[in-house]
């Protein structure tokens, strides 16, 4: 076993994670690109470890792994080489054909644009049909898709390209880990036009007569839907002068108004969906400093919609992203932390590797 450098995280928000999938990126040298590496904390206990070599000698590789931390606990990793490697629990199974997950407990399709068709998680299903991405109402046609995944147990990527109506192209790359019901998604406008909006939509597929949420606003905001009764619930954001004012509706009715500075307020952008027999937390996870609104709808049909609006000036590319966190039969208060811990994730930093 040969020490090449280590890695060291630090929890700085006090929330405990369980196996939380973090990734570095840095340069192998040659004389170790094609060695086994392994990452380990000192008493010699495995990490589990994915390695993504990058196509060319000498360029950057990603390092993805997965630890357990308490609430502002800091932790030194060893990264060696000719380590055993480490048991990963329900680990990620990709198809060469199809992109398709299948653990114990979480089964997910994607569509060659990177769109979710399936989520059965405990052999519920969630879905009614596929997800999808529009930009001005329009969808995308699909160019290219490239999959990183087979033989990868521990993180699973989808990468598509594609182009709208108007000769926009654009990218999506989707990324699923092991020990997490996580999709995170990332759509890039390459080349994108002033006040160009673009809205994620996920049709979850509701049991319940009464479906509770929450919003991450700024102090616990709770709401319900109804069939019937009470059918839809925005939560709208404004953003200007280094501020957002945001308000929150439901059926058009204003039931919640504040502002506060963006930075803070970017910090809470989350969302819960809570069935009888499912839920959905929503974390939005990139926001392009030309988004001018940002709009969070909720309907008792079960369709969920993050919509995000360009101002008049815009820089190219354009990224927006999000993650979708699938989860099942959990009470309305059970979750206060899940959005939280994936907008806020441990500190990483890598020493330098040793030649």
């Amino acid at each position: 076993m040969n020490r090449l450098g280590h890695i060291t995280v630090s929890e700085v928000h006090g929330i405990r994670r369980f196996l939380y999938p973090l990734s570095v990126e840095t340069v192998i040298p040659d004389t170790h690109r094609h060695r086994r590496l392994g990452l380990s904390h000192p008493d010699q206990s495995v990490v589990p470890l994915q390695v993504t070599l990058g196509e060319t000698t000498g360029s950057a590789c990603r390092l993805d792994f997965a630890v357990s931390l308490a609430p502002n606990e800091t932790i030194d990793l060893l990264l060696c080489t000719d380590l055993p490697p480490a048991v990963i629990p329900d680990p990620v199974r990709i198809g060469a054909e199809l992109f398709r997950n299948e653990q114990q407990r979480f089964a997910i399709e994607f569509d060659p644009l990177g769109m979710v068709t399936s989520v059965v998680y405990d052999g519920v299903r969630h879905l009614k049909h596929a997800a999808k991405i529009v930009r001005n109402g329009e969808e995308s046609s699909w160019i290219s898709t490239a999959a990183h995944g087979p033989g990868l147990p521990l993180v699973a990527r989808l990468c598509s390209r594609s182009l709208y109506a108007d000769g926009c192209r654009a990218h999506t790359r989707v990324e699923i880990t092991a020990c997490k019901s996580w999709v995170n998604m990332l759509h890039t406008l390459e080349t994108p036009r002033p006040g160009d909006q673009v809205t994620f939509s996920l049709p979850m597929d509701p049991t319940a007569t009464i479906q509770t949420c929450d919003f991450g606003p700024g102090g616990g905001i709770y709401g319900k839907l109804q069939r019937d009764v009470f059918s839809e619930i925005v939560w709208a954001t404004e953003f200007s002068d280094g501020s957002a004012g945001w308000s929150l509706q439901t059926d058009g009715r204003v039931d919640y108004r504040g502002r506060s500075g963006i930075v803070e307020y970017l910090a809470q952008r989350w969302c819960h969906w809570i069935d009888d027999d499912k839920a959905l937390a929503v974390a939005i996870g990139k926001v392009p400093r030309e988004c001018r609104a940002l709009k969070v709808t909720l309907r008792a049909s079960g369709e969920i919609l993050v919509s995000f609006r360009l101002g008049d000036t815009v820089a190219d590319p354009v990224t927006f992203g999000l993650c979708y966190h699938f989860l099942n039969g959990i009470p309305a208060l059970s979750a206060a932390t899940n959005p939280q811990s994936i907008l806020l994730p441990p500190q990483v930093s890598l020493a330098r590797i040793s030649p």
